[in-house]
Protein backbone atom coordinates (compact mmCIF):
# COMPACT_ATOMS: atom_id res chain seq x y z
CA UNK A 1 0.00 0.00 0.00
CA UNK A 2 1.50 3.49 -1.10
CA UNK A 3 1.86 6.18 1.45
CA UNK A 4 -0.58 8.99 1.42
CA UNK A 5 1.14 12.66 0.60
CA UNK A 6 1.07 14.30 3.67
CA UNK A 7 1.17 18.52 4.39
CA UNK A 8 4.47 19.73 5.37
CA UNK A 9 3.49 22.47 7.99
CA UNK A 10 6.89 23.77 9.00
CA UNK A 11 10.29 23.77 8.53
CA UNK A 12 10.38 21.53 11.79
CA UNK A 13 8.15 19.02 10.25
CA UNK A 14 10.01 18.91 7.38
CA UNK A 15 13.06 17.86 9.36
CA UNK A 16 11.63 15.05 11.30
CA UNK A 17 10.56 13.92 7.99
CA UNK A 18 13.65 13.92 6.34
CA UNK A 19 15.50 12.18 9.11
CA UNK A 20 12.72 9.87 10.61
CA UNK A 21 10.29 8.11 7.43
CA UNK A 22 6.95 7.12 8.64
CA UNK A 23 7.13 3.32 7.82
CA UNK A 24 9.92 2.75 6.68
CA UNK A 25 13.21 0.82 8.24
CA UNK A 26 15.72 3.12 6.39
CA UNK A 27 16.12 6.90 7.22
CA UNK A 28 18.84 9.53 5.67
CA UNK A 29 20.33 13.11 6.71
CA UNK A 30 20.80 15.82 5.02
CA UNK A 31 23.84 17.47 5.80
CA UNK A 32 26.12 20.68 4.54
CA UNK A 33 29.04 19.20 1.94
CA UNK A 34 31.27 22.00 3.62
CA UNK A 35 30.48 22.32 7.45
CA UNK A 36 28.90 18.82 7.76
CA UNK A 37 26.30 20.18 10.03
CA UNK A 38 22.32 18.78 9.96
CA UNK A 39 20.36 20.99 7.44
CA UNK A 40 16.92 20.76 7.11
CA UNK A 41 16.71 24.33 5.04
CA UNK A 42 13.19 24.19 2.64
CA UNK A 43 14.83 26.08 -0.40
CA UNK A 44 18.06 24.00 0.48
CA UNK A 45 21.08 26.40 1.43
CA UNK A 46 23.08 27.02 4.40
CA UNK A 47 24.83 29.79 6.03
CA UNK A 48 28.18 28.66 6.93
CA UNK A 49 29.85 30.65 3.90
CA UNK A 50 29.52 34.02 2.49
CA UNK A 51 30.50 34.26 -0.61
CA UNK A 52 28.14 34.76 -3.71
CA UNK A 53 28.99 31.30 -4.94
CA UNK A 54 27.65 29.65 -2.39
CA UNK A 55 24.48 30.67 -3.14
CA UNK A 56 24.69 28.96 -6.71
CA UNK A 57 26.06 25.73 -5.84
CA UNK A 58 24.79 22.08 -4.50
CA UNK A 59 25.88 22.17 -0.61
CA UNK A 60 24.19 19.62 1.07
CA UNK A 61 24.48 16.02 0.59
CA UNK A 62 21.70 13.24 1.54
CA UNK A 63 23.34 10.42 3.70
CA UNK A 64 21.46 7.57 4.61
CA UNK A 65 21.91 6.23 8.33
CA UNK A 66 23.73 2.94 7.43
CA UNK A 67 22.27 0.46 10.01
CA UNK A 68 22.27 -3.15 10.08
CA UNK A 69 18.46 -3.01 8.83
CA UNK A 70 19.78 -0.35 6.27
CA UNK A 71 22.81 -2.82 5.08
CA UNK A 72 20.53 -5.57 4.41
CA UNK A 73 17.60 -4.25 2.90
CA UNK A 74 20.13 -2.27 0.33
CA UNK A 75 22.00 -5.44 -0.45
CA UNK A 76 18.78 -7.43 -0.85
CA UNK A 77 17.49 -4.97 -3.07
CA UNK A 78 20.43 -4.56 -5.40
CA UNK A 79 20.56 -8.36 -5.65
CA UNK A 80 16.98 -8.41 -6.59
CA UNK A 81 17.24 -5.74 -8.52
CA UNK A 82 15.30 -6.41 -11.78
CA UNK A 83 15.86 -4.74 -15.56
CA UNK A 84 11.83 -5.51 -15.76
CA UNK A 85 10.26 -4.20 -12.59
CA UNK A 86 7.53 -1.59 -13.12
CA UNK A 87 8.77 0.97 -10.58
CA UNK A 88 12.32 1.41 -12.42
CA UNK A 89 14.89 2.72 -10.05
CA UNK A 90 12.64 3.04 -7.02
CA UNK A 91 12.93 -0.91 -6.46
CA UNK A 92 16.25 0.37 -5.42
CA UNK A 93 15.33 1.45 -1.46
CA UNK A 94 19.22 2.92 -1.26
CA UNK A 95 17.00 5.95 -2.38
CA UNK A 96 15.33 8.60 -0.02
CA UNK A 97 11.33 8.31 0.09
CA UNK A 98 10.96 5.18 -2.65
CA UNK A 99 7.98 4.86 -0.84
CA UNK A 100 5.95 8.48 -2.25
CA UNK A 101 6.40 6.67 -5.70
CA UNK A 102 3.40 7.24 -7.64
CA UNK A 103 1.40 4.60 -9.27
CA UNK A 104 1.02 3.99 -13.20
CA UNK A 105 4.65 6.22 -13.62
CA UNK A 106 6.51 4.88 -16.93
CA UNK A 107 9.39 3.27 -15.58
CA UNK A 108 12.88 5.23 -15.26
CA UNK A 109 16.27 3.70 -15.34
CA UNK A 110 16.95 0.04 -16.89
CA UNK A 111 18.65 1.17 -19.42
CA UNK A 112 20.72 -0.82 -21.85
CA UNK A 113 24.29 -1.64 -21.55
CA UNK A 114 25.89 -2.26 -25.36
CA UNK A 115 28.81 -3.47 -26.64
CA UNK A 116 30.65 -1.55 -29.78
CA UNK A 117 32.66 -4.92 -30.81
CA UNK A 118 33.81 -2.77 -33.69
CA UNK A 119 34.59 -0.12 -32.26
CA UNK A 120 36.28 -1.56 -29.67
CA UNK A 121 38.88 -2.99 -32.71
CA UNK A 122 38.92 0.35 -34.00
CA UNK A 123 39.85 2.27 -30.72
CA UNK A 124 41.91 0.06 -28.81
CA UNK A 125 39.64 -1.19 -25.10
CA UNK A 126 36.76 -2.58 -24.84
CA UNK A 127 33.86 -0.46 -25.19
CA UNK A 128 30.67 -0.42 -23.63
CA UNK A 129 27.87 2.34 -23.70
CA UNK A 130 25.50 2.88 -21.45
CA UNK A 131 22.37 4.45 -23.21
CA UNK A 132 20.25 6.79 -21.73
CA UNK A 133 18.50 7.81 -24.27
CA UNK A 134 16.23 5.26 -23.51
CA UNK A 135 14.76 7.10 -20.74
CA UNK A 136 11.02 8.28 -21.38
CA UNK A 137 12.24 11.74 -22.14
CA UNK A 138 15.42 10.14 -23.77
CA UNK A 139 17.75 11.51 -21.98
CA UNK A 140 19.40 10.65 -18.03
CA UNK A 141 17.64 13.53 -16.47
CA UNK A 142 14.61 11.53 -15.93
CA UNK A 143 16.71 9.39 -13.09
CA UNK A 144 17.23 13.38 -11.00
CA UNK A 145 13.74 14.66 -11.51
CA UNK A 146 12.29 11.26 -10.31
CA UNK A 147 14.19 11.91 -6.92
CA UNK A 148 13.03 15.54 -6.55
CA UNK A 149 9.29 14.21 -7.62
CA UNK A 150 9.52 12.00 -4.43
CA UNK A 151 10.97 14.61 -2.49
CA UNK A 152 7.70 17.06 -3.27
CA UNK A 153 5.07 14.87 -2.99
CA UNK A 154 6.50 13.39 0.32
CA UNK A 155 6.60 17.02 1.19
CA UNK A 156 2.70 17.75 -0.31
CA UNK A 157 3.70 19.98 -2.52
CA UNK A 158 2.15 21.15 -6.20
CA UNK A 159 4.42 23.15 -7.40
CA UNK A 160 7.99 23.26 -8.44
CA UNK A 161 10.36 25.90 -10.61
CA UNK A 162 13.30 24.35 -12.30
CA UNK A 163 16.21 26.54 -14.21
CA UNK A 164 17.81 24.69 -17.17
CA UNK A 165 19.10 24.95 -20.46
CA UNK A 166 16.64 22.47 -22.13
CA UNK A 167 17.05 18.64 -21.37
CA UNK A 168 16.50 18.60 -17.30
CA UNK A 169 13.16 21.22 -17.78
CA UNK A 170 12.42 18.98 -20.87
CA UNK A 171 12.08 15.51 -18.48
CA UNK A 172 10.65 17.88 -15.09
CA UNK A 173 7.93 19.05 -17.55
CA UNK A 174 6.81 15.32 -18.85
CA UNK A 175 7.06 14.02 -15.34
CA UNK A 176 5.03 16.99 -13.90
CA UNK A 177 2.46 16.96 -15.99
CA UNK A 178 2.31 13.29 -15.31
CA UNK A 179 1.42 14.25 -11.37
CA UNK A 180 -0.69 17.12 -12.15
CA UNK A 181 2.10 19.37 -10.25
CA UNK A 182 2.51 22.96 -11.67
CA UNK A 183 5.69 23.65 -13.09
CA UNK A 184 7.56 26.74 -14.30
CA UNK A 185 10.68 26.83 -15.56
CA UNK A 186 12.93 29.43 -16.07
CA UNK A 187 15.22 29.68 -18.79
CA UNK A 188 17.89 31.85 -20.51
CA UNK A 189 17.81 34.57 -23.16
CA UNK A 190 20.28 32.74 -25.36
CA UNK A 191 17.86 29.38 -25.30
CA UNK A 192 17.21 27.70 -28.36
CA UNK A 193 13.37 28.81 -29.45
CA UNK A 194 13.09 24.72 -29.73
CA UNK A 195 13.84 24.07 -26.56
CA UNK A 196 11.80 26.58 -25.01
CA UNK A 197 8.69 25.03 -27.25
CA UNK A 198 9.12 21.66 -26.31
CA UNK A 199 9.21 22.53 -22.71
CA UNK A 200 6.11 24.24 -23.41
CA UNK A 201 4.16 21.28 -25.19
CA UNK A 202 4.79 19.60 -22.70
CA UNK A 203 3.10 21.57 -20.13
CA UNK A 204 5.40 23.66 -18.60
CA UNK A 205 4.83 27.37 -17.70
CA UNK A 206 8.21 28.95 -19.02
CA UNK A 207 9.82 32.55 -18.01
CA UNK A 208 12.48 33.77 -20.42
CA UNK A 209 15.01 36.01 -18.59
CA UNK A 210 17.53 38.39 -20.65
CA UNK A 211 17.46 39.01 -24.35
CA UNK A 212 19.44 36.83 -26.83
CA UNK A 213 22.67 37.94 -25.04
CA UNK A 214 21.82 36.51 -21.93
CA UNK A 215 23.97 33.16 -21.18
CA UNK A 216 22.73 30.14 -18.95
CA UNK A 217 25.25 31.74 -15.89
CA UNK A 218 23.84 35.27 -15.88
CA UNK A 219 20.41 33.58 -15.79
CA UNK A 220 20.99 31.12 -13.40
CA UNK A 221 22.70 33.46 -10.95
CA UNK A 222 19.45 35.74 -11.13
CA UNK A 223 17.30 32.56 -10.26
CA UNK A 224 19.50 31.85 -7.45
CA UNK A 225 18.85 34.73 -5.77
CA UNK A 226 15.24 34.49 -5.76
CA UNK A 227 15.93 30.83 -4.48
CA UNK A 228 18.27 32.53 -1.88
CA UNK A 229 15.24 35.08 -0.95
CA UNK A 230 13.14 32.27 -0.25
CA UNK A 231 10.70 33.19 -2.84
CA UNK A 232 9.70 30.24 -4.16
CA UNK A 233 9.62 28.37 -0.59
CA UNK A 234 7.47 31.03 0.71
CA UNK A 235 4.90 30.41 -2.27
CA UNK A 236 5.06 26.23 -1.54
CA UNK A 237 7.35 25.96 -4.69
CA UNK A 238 10.21 23.13 -4.60
CA UNK A 239 13.31 23.56 -5.96
CA UNK A 240 13.88 20.95 -8.85
CA UNK A 241 17.29 22.67 -10.11
CA UNK A 242 20.62 21.57 -9.47
CA UNK A 243 20.56 22.53 -6.04
CA UNK A 244 17.90 20.13 -4.91
CA UNK A 245 20.07 17.68 -3.01
CA UNK A 246 18.02 14.71 -3.93
CA UNK A 247 18.76 14.90 -7.65
CA UNK A 248 22.40 13.19 -7.40
CA UNK A 249 20.71 10.23 -5.85
CA UNK A 250 19.24 9.39 -9.09
CA UNK A 251 22.37 9.49 -10.80
CA UNK A 252 23.64 7.36 -8.51
CA UNK A 253 21.79 4.28 -9.71
CA UNK A 254 23.34 4.18 -13.48
CA UNK A 255 26.25 2.79 -11.01
CA UNK A 256 24.35 0.23 -9.55
CA UNK A 257 23.14 -0.95 -12.71
CA UNK A 258 26.25 -0.74 -15.18
CA UNK A 259 27.61 -3.35 -11.91
CA UNK A 260 24.64 -5.00 -12.29
CA UNK A 261 25.09 -5.63 -16.41
CA UNK A 262 28.61 -6.66 -15.65
CA UNK A 263 28.12 -9.12 -13.18
CA UNK A 264 26.78 -12.24 -14.16
CA UNK A 265 26.64 -13.64 -10.86
CA UNK A 266 25.03 -11.65 -8.15
CA UNK A 267 27.77 -12.44 -5.29
CA UNK A 268 30.54 -11.40 -7.19
CA UNK A 269 30.36 -8.20 -8.70
CA UNK A 270 32.35 -6.99 -11.67
CA UNK A 271 33.71 -3.72 -12.28
CA UNK A 272 34.29 -1.57 -15.34
CA UNK A 273 38.09 0.03 -15.72
CA UNK A 274 36.84 3.16 -16.50
CA UNK A 275 33.76 4.88 -16.93
CA UNK A 276 33.35 8.24 -18.76
CA UNK A 277 31.26 10.94 -17.92
CA UNK A 278 29.82 13.73 -20.39
CA UNK A 279 30.71 16.92 -17.75
CA UNK A 280 29.39 20.34 -17.88
CA UNK A 281 27.10 21.21 -14.43
CA UNK A 282 28.92 18.13 -12.69
CA UNK A 283 25.92 16.37 -11.14
CA UNK A 284 25.72 13.19 -13.15
CA UNK A 285 29.41 12.48 -12.43
CA UNK A 286 29.11 13.16 -8.74
CA UNK A 287 26.07 11.02 -8.82
CA UNK A 288 28.09 8.33 -10.40
CA UNK A 289 30.71 8.28 -8.15
CA UNK A 290 28.12 8.22 -5.25
CA UNK A 291 26.79 5.24 -6.40
CA UNK A 292 29.89 3.53 -6.79
CA UNK A 293 31.18 4.68 -3.81
CA UNK A 294 28.48 3.08 -1.69
CA UNK A 295 28.32 -0.23 -3.33
CA UNK A 296 31.86 -0.41 -1.98
CA UNK A 297 30.69 1.04 1.36
CA UNK A 298 28.35 -2.39 1.05
CA UNK A 299 31.18 -4.35 0.36
CA UNK A 300 28.92 -5.15 -2.54
CA UNK A 301 31.77 -4.36 -4.88
CA UNK A 302 36.14 -4.67 -4.24
CA UNK A 303 37.20 -2.13 -6.15
CA UNK A 304 36.15 0.89 -7.67
CA UNK A 305 36.46 2.37 -11.31
CA UNK A 306 38.56 5.36 -12.75
CA UNK A 307 35.74 8.12 -13.43
CA UNK A 308 36.21 10.37 -16.69
CA UNK A 309 35.12 13.52 -17.09
CA UNK A 310 35.11 15.20 -20.45
CA UNK A 311 33.28 17.88 -21.98
CA UNK A 312 33.88 20.44 -24.65
CA UNK A 313 37.41 22.59 -24.92
CA UNK A 314 37.44 25.86 -23.16
CA UNK A 315 34.20 25.44 -21.47
CA UNK A 316 34.88 22.31 -18.73
CA UNK A 317 35.37 24.10 -15.32
CA UNK A 318 35.99 19.56 -13.56
CA UNK A 319 38.92 19.83 -16.20
CA UNK A 320 40.49 23.05 -14.84
CA UNK A 321 40.48 22.03 -11.32
CA UNK A 322 41.52 18.50 -11.72
CA UNK A 323 44.41 20.10 -13.52
CA UNK A 324 44.77 22.47 -10.66
CA UNK A 325 43.76 19.71 -7.88
CA UNK A 326 41.22 22.38 -6.82
CA UNK A 327 38.27 21.08 -4.90
CA UNK A 328 37.63 24.13 -2.05
CA UNK A 329 36.28 26.66 -4.60
CA UNK A 330 34.74 26.52 -7.98
CA UNK A 331 37.02 26.87 -11.42
CA UNK A 332 35.44 29.23 -13.83
CA UNK A 333 36.36 29.60 -17.62
CA UNK A 334 35.73 32.05 -20.52
CA UNK A 335 33.25 31.57 -22.92
CA UNK A 336 34.16 34.23 -24.87
CA UNK A 337 37.13 32.64 -25.74
CA UNK A 338 35.12 29.56 -27.09
CA UNK A 339 35.82 28.46 -30.64
CA UNK A 340 32.42 29.26 -32.83
CA UNK A 341 31.91 25.42 -33.93
CA UNK A 342 32.83 23.99 -30.59
CA UNK A 343 30.16 26.32 -28.94
CA UNK A 344 27.62 25.46 -31.51
CA UNK A 345 28.04 22.02 -31.32
CA UNK A 346 28.48 21.31 -28.04
CA UNK A 347 25.82 24.02 -26.71
CA UNK A 348 23.97 21.72 -24.32
CA UNK A 349 27.05 20.79 -22.48
CA UNK A 350 29.04 23.99 -22.41
CA UNK A 351 30.05 25.24 -18.78
CA UNK A 352 31.47 28.64 -17.58
CA UNK A 353 30.94 27.07 -14.10
CA UNK A 354 29.66 23.80 -13.47
CA UNK A 355 27.35 24.31 -10.47
CA UNK A 356 28.67 20.69 -8.87
CA UNK A 357 32.07 20.90 -10.19
CA UNK A 358 33.32 20.90 -6.65
CA UNK A 359 32.32 17.53 -6.13
CA UNK A 360 32.52 16.33 -9.76
CA UNK A 361 36.30 17.27 -9.56
CA UNK A 362 36.69 15.39 -6.03
CA UNK A 363 35.05 12.42 -7.79
CA UNK A 364 37.73 12.18 -10.46
CA UNK A 365 40.34 13.28 -8.54
CA UNK A 366 39.92 10.64 -5.59
CA UNK A 367 38.99 7.70 -8.23
CA UNK A 368 42.68 8.36 -9.67
CA UNK A 369 40.40 9.51 -13.17
CA UNK A 370 41.60 12.03 -15.83
CA UNK A 371 39.70 14.69 -16.91
CA UNK A 372 39.81 15.63 -20.46
CA UNK A 373 38.60 17.90 -22.89
CA UNK A 374 37.28 17.24 -26.99
CA UNK A 375 36.22 19.71 -29.47
CA UNK A 376 33.53 19.84 -32.61
CA UNK A 377 35.65 17.32 -34.90
CA UNK A 378 36.54 14.69 -32.11
CA UNK A 379 32.74 14.85 -32.09
CA UNK A 380 31.98 14.80 -35.83
CA UNK A 381 34.65 11.43 -36.05
CA UNK A 382 33.02 10.19 -33.43
CA UNK A 383 29.50 9.98 -34.93
CA UNK A 384 30.16 8.49 -38.10
CA UNK A 385 32.70 6.17 -36.26
CA UNK A 386 30.18 5.35 -34.27
CA UNK A 387 27.51 5.27 -37.33
CA UNK A 388 29.34 3.27 -39.59
CA UNK A 389 31.60 0.57 -36.80
CA UNK A 390 28.06 0.01 -34.95
CA UNK A 391 25.49 0.33 -37.97
CA UNK A 392 23.36 -2.90 -37.13
CA UNK A 393 23.41 -1.88 -33.39
CA UNK A 394 22.32 1.71 -34.12
CA UNK A 395 19.68 0.51 -36.85
CA UNK A 396 18.33 -2.53 -34.60
CA UNK A 397 17.85 -0.55 -30.84
CA UNK A 398 17.57 2.93 -32.86
CA UNK A 399 20.88 4.03 -30.49
CA UNK A 400 22.22 7.76 -31.97
CA UNK A 401 23.86 9.75 -29.63
CA UNK A 402 23.14 13.27 -29.48
CA UNK A 403 26.52 15.33 -29.95
CA UNK A 404 27.09 16.46 -26.69
CA UNK A 405 27.18 12.73 -25.08
CA UNK A 406 29.43 11.68 -28.13
CA UNK A 407 32.30 13.16 -26.41
CA UNK A 408 32.52 10.07 -23.60
CA UNK A 409 33.13 7.88 -26.89
CA UNK A 410 35.79 10.65 -28.64
CA UNK A 411 37.39 10.84 -25.07
CA UNK A 412 38.82 7.36 -25.28
CA UNK A 413 41.43 8.82 -28.33
CA UNK A 414 42.78 11.44 -25.60
CA UNK A 415 43.16 8.81 -22.58
CA UNK A 416 46.66 7.22 -23.41
CA UNK A 417 46.90 5.07 -20.50
CA UNK A 418 44.09 3.08 -21.21
CA UNK A 419 44.53 -0.25 -22.64
CA UNK A 420 43.49 -3.29 -24.98
CA UNK A 421 42.19 -4.91 -22.10
CA UNK A 422 40.76 -2.18 -20.24
CA UNK A 423 36.96 -2.14 -19.75
CA UNK A 424 35.29 1.11 -20.51
CA UNK A 425 31.73 2.28 -19.68
CA UNK A 426 30.66 5.16 -21.71
CA UNK A 427 27.76 7.16 -20.88
CA UNK A 428 25.63 8.21 -24.17
CA UNK A 429 23.39 10.93 -21.66
CA UNK A 430 20.63 11.45 -24.27
CA UNK A 431 19.36 10.69 -27.60
CA UNK A 432 20.11 12.43 -31.11
CA UNK A 433 16.21 12.68 -31.57
CA UNK A 434 16.42 16.40 -29.88
CA UNK A 435 19.32 17.61 -32.58
CA UNK A 436 18.04 15.90 -35.60
CA UNK A 437 19.43 19.27 -37.37
CA UNK A 438 23.00 19.48 -36.08
CA UNK A 439 23.16 15.36 -36.71
CA UNK A 440 22.53 16.25 -40.27
CA UNK A 441 24.88 19.14 -41.02
CA UNK A 442 27.49 17.02 -39.01
CA UNK A 443 26.67 13.97 -41.61
CA UNK A 444 26.97 16.39 -44.82
CA UNK A 445 28.21 14.11 -47.78
CA UNK A 446 27.80 11.25 -45.73
CA UNK A 447 24.17 10.38 -47.74
CA UNK A 448 23.73 6.84 -46.45
CA UNK A 449 24.34 7.62 -42.50
CA UNK A 450 21.67 10.53 -43.28
CA UNK A 451 18.95 8.34 -44.08
CA UNK A 452 19.66 5.97 -41.17
CA UNK A 453 19.89 8.62 -38.96
CA UNK A 454 16.78 9.50 -40.52
CA UNK A 455 15.23 5.99 -39.68
CA UNK A 456 16.40 5.82 -35.94
CA UNK A 457 14.63 9.01 -35.44
CA UNK A 458 11.83 7.82 -36.95
CA UNK A 459 11.58 4.84 -34.78
CA UNK A 460 12.33 6.53 -31.63
CA UNK A 461 9.68 9.07 -32.36
CA UNK A 462 6.70 6.33 -30.96
CA UNK A 463 8.78 5.96 -27.58
CA UNK A 464 9.79 9.51 -26.58
CA UNK A 465 6.49 11.11 -24.69
CA UNK A 466 4.29 13.03 -26.12
CA UNK A 467 3.26 16.53 -25.25
CA UNK A 468 0.38 18.14 -22.92
CA UNK A 469 -3.26 18.82 -24.00
CA UNK A 470 -2.53 22.28 -22.07
CA UNK A 471 0.18 24.23 -23.73
CA UNK A 472 2.65 26.27 -21.28
CA UNK A 473 2.85 30.03 -20.96
CA UNK A 474 5.44 31.89 -22.31
CA UNK A 475 6.59 35.17 -20.45
CA UNK A 476 9.61 37.08 -21.42
CA UNK A 477 11.29 39.40 -18.83
CA UNK A 478 14.29 41.67 -18.29
CA UNK A 479 17.46 39.99 -16.34
CA UNK A 480 16.26 42.21 -13.14
CA UNK A 481 15.40 40.28 -9.65
CA UNK A 482 12.36 42.36 -9.37
CA UNK A 483 11.06 41.96 -12.51
CA UNK A 484 11.62 38.05 -12.54
CA UNK A 485 9.80 38.19 -9.13
CA UNK A 486 6.93 39.49 -10.51
CA UNK A 487 6.49 37.90 -13.57
CA UNK A 488 6.84 34.46 -11.61
CA UNK A 489 4.25 35.45 -9.21
CA UNK A 490 2.00 36.53 -11.95
CA UNK A 491 2.50 32.45 -13.41
CA UNK A 492 2.15 30.87 -10.04
CA UNK A 493 -1.27 29.28 -8.88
Amino acid sequence: MRHPIHKEDSETDSAKATTALPHTSIAFEKRCLYCGELNNSINYTCNCKFEDWFKEYRILDIQPLVTPIYRREVIKSFRNYSFTHQQGIAQYKALPFREWYPEHLEPIGMTPLHYLKNLSSLYGARIYIKNEGNNPSGCFKDRETLLALLNTRRRGLRHAVIYSSGNAAASAAILAQKQDIQLITFVAGDTYPEKIEFIREHGSDVIVVGDENTNFETGFRLFARVNAENIFSRSKFDNWSVRNPYRVHGDKTTALEIVKQFSDNPLVCQVPDYIIVPTANGSCLAGIWKGFRELKQLNIISKLPKIVSVGIKGANPVFKAVRRKQTGRPERCDLSLLNTEDANIGSTILAEEGYDSIEAAKAVISSDGIAVEVNSEDIQNTLRDFLQQERQLAGEQAVLPEPASLISIAAIKKIKCIQPENTVVSIITGHGLKAKEMIDQLLSGYPDLQHLVADIIKKKQHDISLGSITKGRRRDVAADFDAVVNVFNELKR
